[in-house]
């Protein structure tokens, strides 16, 4: 019970954050119609053993969204480290797995934070699903 989670989270940073307040927002309108696009992509670290790189990337989805306060794109990226005792599809499902979840919290965070002292209150993005990038073949290199 006492053992350790299997990955190790090295470095989080955020190459995009952009946030645009929306002129048109209606204050006494639709709350909650900002709809999230999202792409994610996790690859392992080309060079670095046990390394693995993920990328998530938000927006607010400018042609379905119904009243957004906000028009964004976060891009977030995480470094981990697996636990040298899992093969590589376990490195790779921990890594999914975590990654996402760590993420969509950091995007999260970023985003309410962007946006709290902005025209329109703080913006807290809700539940989003996970959709998987395509792997390039360049293996650790980030798409969007």
């Amino acid at each position: 019970m006492d053992k350790p989670f299997p990955l190790q989270l090295e470095e989080i940073f955020f190459p995009v954050q952009e946030v645009q307040a929306n002129p048109e927002h209606d204050l006494t309108g639709n709350r909650a119609g900002t709809k999230i696009l999202n792409a994610f992509n996790v690859q392992q670290i080309e060079g670095q053993p046990g390394v693995w790189g993920a990328e998530l990337v938000i927006e607010c989805d400018r042609e379905s969204s119904v009243n957004p306060p906000y028009f964004f794109k976060v891009q977030a990226y995480a470094m981990v480290r697996a636990d040298p005792s899992l093969d590589l599809a376990g490195a790779q499902a921990v890594a999914t797995t975590t990654c996402f979840s760590v993420l969509v919290g950091a995007a999260r965070e970023r985003l309410m934070d962007l946006t709290s002292r902005a025209p329109w209150g703080r913006f807290m993005m809700g539940v989003v699903r996970l959709q998987t990038l395509p792997i390039s073949a360049d293996a650790g290199a980030a798409e969007n």
